[in-house]
This record gives C-alpha cells, structure tokens and sequence, in this order.
C-alpha cells in the first residue's frame, strides 16, 4: 500500500457552532440547578413543577447531546488505492470506496447544502463546514460529495496520486 495519504478530520467548530454550544451549556446549567433545587433541597422549581423523572431525563439528555455533538468528526482518509470516510462516533468502520469503482473525481464548490449528512441532487454530501469537497462519481452512477477545509491540499495529493488533472481552490 502507498505511504502516501491524505486525511482530514473535521468538527464543528465554527464560531457560529459555539453560540450553540453555549445556548445547550445555559440549557444544561439550568436544568442542573431545577434538579439541585428539587431533588436536593426539595424545594419545587417553578409555579408549576415538572417531575422529578422529568428533570433528571432532560438533563441527562443535553449533557448526552453536548457531548456528543461536540465529539462528532468527519474523517477522510485518500490513498491511492481507495476512498475511506466516516462519521465518528456514528461509524466505528470506514466506508470504504476502491479508486476501481470511481468514473471520476473533482474538486467542486457545491454551494450551500447545511451540515452533516444531506441528500442532494448533486448526490449525498458529508459536510461539517464550507461549500468545496471531494466530487465522486460512481460507476455505478451513485454521486458523493465529501466536504474539505483542505480543497487546495487535497488537489495537491490527487494530482500526485494521478487522479485529478491541475485544479486549485
């Protein structure tokens, strides 16, 4: 196997995602100090009191949610022999794509679709941030677009590894 790979791993942390991340931080914050203040002081938080149950489950549900949005990663890792990527911790293997079963691969600017996992009519995109990613075309017709912070990098190494003509982004 060729020693040479590309690999990108990419999360969210976009300056916008830490004003979400803050809002689930208040969130759970606030959640912590109702369970305090019912559970522990016994004290009823609020006119109209959820259950004890009820508190606890909302707030092991958003530190659950916290933690895992803050850890999900998209990895990508380019070889000459195939295309790996996965979505971690969804995904403990990589999908795997042969450079056999590819018709062909670009670099594109695919506009803005959101982020994660989106179904499109250029194909299914795996995004974390941006609009520039690794354009697939199958032979078997399916499309893939995998999103990169590294458009420039990733040309780079596909023209050495002889899979893309001259391109930069």
């Amino acid at each position: 196997m060729n020693s040479l790979k590309f690999e990108e791993k990419q999360q969210f942390r976009q300056k916008a995602m830490y004003l979400v991340y803050f809002i689930l931080l208040a969130l759970l914050a606030l959640f912590i100090y109702a369970d305090v203040q019912q559970l522990i002081l016994h004290i009823p938080f609020g006119a109209k009191p959820a259950s004890d149950l009820f508190l606890v489950f909302i707030t092991v549900f958003l530190l659950a949610f916290l933690l895992l949005f803050y850890k999900i990663k998209l990895e990508t890792i380019i070889t000459g022999e195939s295309v790996f990527f996965r979505w971690k911790p969804f995904k403990k293997a990589y999908t795997q794509i042969s450079w056999s079963e590819i018709e062909k691969a670009e670099i594109t600017n695919y506009g803005s679709v959101g982020y994660g996992f989106r179904l499109t009519p250029q194909g299914t995109v795996h995004n974390v941030a941006g609009d520039k990613g690794l354009r697939l075309v199958l032979k078997s017709g399916k499309k893939l677009i995998l999103g990169t912070q590294k458009p420039n990098e990733l040309a780079e190494y596909l023209q050495q590894i002889h899979k893309i003509k001259q391109e930069s982004y």
